[in-house]
């Protein structure tokens, strides 16, 4: 079915929450378009908004040229009548009428948590967000962010890790914005997905990025931010998130430290104070903590189904770093099958490698 009146409409400059009331009127984009004033007047609908609708002529050789460029582009395009459309975010007040998407679309509809940040985060924000983003991923959860510097690339880092993860962007999708992020910007588009409300080349502005923060609350079923200063934007989502209905944690931090400032007070006001991935896998419905903990179950026991050689190889790796010719010295293995066995644990989670050949146990 062409977009034409999706992107017609999603272009008219009106609020969204007068969009969604018109799109409950009329029920359709095309019908709003067709729509004489008599109708309009007899709907209830006159004055600036009708005269906004009316002076936005729909160029369809133009938009049908557009749609045509994002099919050679992957770009998909959900509208907000759509199927596709993620439910969450079709239920908060001001939901964008488009979404341009590419990767994977079907994870817009899978259980989503957000987490979010400061740009300038510190080691210990960093690593404490990929570790967490690790475990909800690697238990079904899609980890949703801002693909920007910081707690928000971490999201993104440790959810690839194990799962997957939906990046939205405050510009558009050919875009990578903060040009630093292309690494983790190319890795979402193969495992995960990439959206946002503007089309293709669109640049980024300020503005912009508290607006795309409405559609990460939206998506979640929950908001953890994980370091924050006081006046950071990650608030404002913690902030959208609450108005939105949706439960809100925080890791809490030294409190001499500014970083720590923002996720203590959200601490103080009433968010879940989040020491562990549990704390944040209760505030599920009870279906996705059962469903959660059984992915997790699976993956442990298939972690646990070795090869006899790399069951000899983990019995000789620990908790204390081993080196790699220790390994070979240790065993009756050959050199060949160690690294195989290493290589092997490696990926199934159970070990891990440290710089100087080393490794140990996870």
């Amino acid at each position: 079915m062409s977009k034409i009146y999706s992107i017609w409409f999603h272009e008219i400059g009106l609020p969204e929450v007068i969009k969604k009331e018109l799109v409950a009127c009329f029920q359709s984009f095309e019908s709003i378009y067709k729509a004489s004033q008599e109708e309009y007047m007899c709907k209830g609908w006159q004055g600036e908004i009708v005269q906004r609708i009316k002076k936005s002529p729909l160029f369809t050789d133009v938009l049908e040229e557009r749609i045509k460029r994002y099919e050679s582009n992957q770009v998909k395009l959900v509208d907000y009548l759509d199927e596709g459309y993620p439910e969450y975010l079709r239920y908060i007040p001001d939901s964008p009428m488009l979404l341009y998407i590419k990767g994977n679309d079907q994870l817009l509809n899978t259980p989503t948590i957000g987490i979010v940040g400061s740009r300038n985060c510190s080691e210990y924000g960093y690593s404490v967000t990929v570790q967490l983003a690790q475990e909800l991923a690697g238990g079904g959860i899609t980890v949703i962010s801002g693909m920007a510097m910081g707690v928000d690339a971490a999201a993104h880092y440790g959810a690839l890790k194990s799962g997957m993860t939906i990046a939205v962007l405050g510009n558009g999708l050919n875009i990578c914005y903060p040009a630093c992020n292309q690494r983790i910007y190319e890795e979402i588009l193969s495992k995960g997905c990439i959206i946002s409300e503007y089309d293709l080349d669109h640049e980024p502005r300020p503005y912009q990025f508290p607006k795309r923060n409405r559609i990460i609350s939206g998506m979640s079923m929950c908001v953890v931010v994980t370091e924050a200063n006081i006046r950071s934007g990650s608030l404002i989502t913690a902030q959208l998130a609450l108005d939105y209905g949706r439960d809100v944690c925080a890791i809490p931090g030294n409190i001499t430290r500014k970083l720590s400032l923002g996720t203590n007070e959200l601490i103080k006001k009433g968010a879940k104070c989040v020491t562990g991935v549990e704390d944040v896998i209760e505030e599920l419905p009870f279906d996705l903590r059962i469903k959660y903990e059984e992915i997790k179950k699976n993956k442990t026991k298939k972690h646990y189904e070795l090869a006899q050689e790399e069951r000899i190889v983990y019995a000789y790796v620990s908790q204390e770093p081993i080196f790699l010719n220790e390994l070979v010295n240790s065993t009756q293995l050959s050199y060949k099958s160690i690294y195989k066995g290493l290589l092997q644990l490696e990926i199934k989670g159970l070990i891990k490698r440290l710089p100087g050949e080393r490794y140990v146990r996870v």
